[in-house]
C-alpha cells in the first residue's frame, strides 16, 4: 500500500489470511488502485496457500475504510430504463416472469412473457432468478427479510413490493440516506450492533457485501444467529475462480480496494458449512458481456464506475462470442463471475 493519504495508523497489517488464519501466502497483485471510485492509494492482494482466498494486506481499519466509499455508486437511487422497443419488450417479458415466479408486481408486463423466457437460452432466465435472489413467494407470518448492506435500497424496494416485510442495514450514511428517501426501513451501522433477537428473520440476503467486511466469519455467524430455523441465507460475491479473472488477471474488474477478501467456491462452502448451514450453489445467469467488457475497459486504462461498469451492464448482451462464454460457464459453474450461494439453517 502506498499513498501519503494513508498513514500507518490508518491501516492494519494482518500477515495472515483473514479467512483461515494461515500465514502462508504469495503476493499475487501489487499496486491495485481504486479504479472504481477514485479513492487515493494503491493496495496489495495476497493469495493464501491453504484456502486460496485473495485478500488485501495492509488494509484500511474499520475506522478509516469509509474513505473508500465517499463517492460510491450506491449513493444514487437506481433508475430502470428500457431502451427502444426491443428493450421495452425484453423488460415486459422479464417482468411477467418475475411476477409469476417470485410474486413481484412490476410494470410493464407482457402477457405470456413467463413462457417466452423458456424459449431463450437458460442463462437469460437464471439472470432474473438471481435478480430476485431466488427467494420464494413469501407467506403471511414467514415473510420477514433482512438485506445486509442494502446500499441504495433497490432490492429492498422490489422485495417489499413482492410482499416481504423488508428491512435493510448499511454502514454507509449516504447510501442509507438514499434508501430512506424512498420510504424504506433502513438502519445505519454494522449487523452485530443492531441487536436483532435470535431467530428473527425468515430470509437474509447479503449481496456483494461479504467481500467488503473485515471479519466475514463473524458476519456469517451473526446472520445464522438471527435466522429462523429453516430460514434462508443468500450470499453473492465475486468469484476468484471466475473465467474473467483467469483471462484478465490484475485487470479483472473485481480487484479494487473496497473488496478486502475475494472467495473461491471451496473456501466459501467451508465457511458456511462449518457454521451449520446446508449449502447449495446457484446459477448467476447472464453476465458474460458485463464482466468481460468491464475487465477489458479496465485493461484499456479507463477509470470510474461510469466508464467501466455502466457501459458493460447496459449492453444488449446478445453478441455471439458472449453467448459462447455463457455456455462455457454453464458447462462449468465454478467459472461463473459471481458465487451465488443459498444456505438453509437446519439447527
Amino acid at each position: 500500500m502506498t499513498s501519503t493519504a494513508w498513514s500507518e495508523t490508518d491501516v492494519e497489517r494482518l500477515d495472515h489470511c483473514p479467512l483461515c488464519g494461515s500465514p502462508r501466502r504469495t503476493l499475487r497483485y501489487a499496486g491495485i488502485d481504486d479504479w472504481f471510485s477514485g479513492a487515493p492509494g494503491t493496495w496489495d492482494y495476497h493469495e493464501c496457500h491453504d484456502c486460496g482466498a485473495l485478500y488485501i494486506d495492509p488494509r484500511p481499519t474499520p475506522a478509516t475504510i469509509g474513505r473508500l466509499y465517499e463517492h460510491y455508486f450506491t449513493h444514487v437511487a437506481n433508475a430502470e430504463r428500457a431502451r427502444g422497443w426491443l428493450g421495452r419488450l425484453a423488460l415486459g417479458i422479464r417482468n411477467d416472469y418475475v411476477n409469476q415466479r417470485y410474486g413481484h408486481h412490476r410494470d410493464p408486463a407482457v402477457p405470456g412473457g413467463r413462457w417466452l423466457m423458456y424459449l431463450l437460452p437458460p442463462w437469460f432466465r437464471w439472470e432474473w432468478d438471481h435478480w430476485a435472489r431466488h427467494l420464494p413467494i413469501p407467506a403471511h407470518g414467514s415473510n420477514r427479510l433482512l438485506d445486509v448492506g442494502c446500499g441504495n435500497g433497490a432490492f429492498l424496494a422490489a422485495a417489499r413490493d413482492a410482499g416481504w416485510d423488508a428491512q435493510g442495514i448499511d454502514f454507509d450514511p449516504k447510501a442509507v440516506e438514499t434508501a430512506r428517501a424512498q420510504g424504506l426501513d433502513v438502519a445505519q451501522g454494522g449487523l452485530a450492533e443492531q441487536g436483532f433477537p435470535d431467530e428473527y428473520f425468515d430470509a437474509i440476503t447479503v449481496s456483494h457485501v461479504i467481500e467488503h467486511v473485515h471479519d466475514p466469519i463473524a458476519l456469517v455467524r451473526e446472520c445464522i444467529r438471527i435466522l429462523k430455523h429453516r430460514g434462508r441465507l443468500w450470499i453473492a460475491t465475486p468469484n476468484a475462480d471466475a473465467i474473467y479473472h483467469f483471462r484478465f488477471q490484475q485487470n479483472w474488474f473485481a480487484l479494487n480496494p473496497q473488496h478486502l477478501i475475494l472467495f473461491r467456491p471451496a473456501n466459501l462452502r467451508q465457511l458456511l458449512e462449518s457454521s451449520g448451514l446446508r449449502v447449495s450453489f446457484l446459477r448467476r445467469g447472464l453476465h458474460a458481456q458485463s464482466h468481460w467488457c468491464a475487465s477489458a475497459a479496465r485493461k484499456a486504462g479507463l477509470k470510474g464506475f461510469e466508464q467501466i461498469c455502466l457501459p458493460a451492464f447496459q449492453g444488449a448482451k446478445v453478441q455471439i462470442r458472449y453467448q459462447f462464454i455463457e455456455l462455457l460457464v454453464t458447462l462449468r459453474k465454478r467459472w461463473q463471475g459471481d458465487l451465488v450461494v443459498q444456505g438453509l439453517k437446519e439447527s
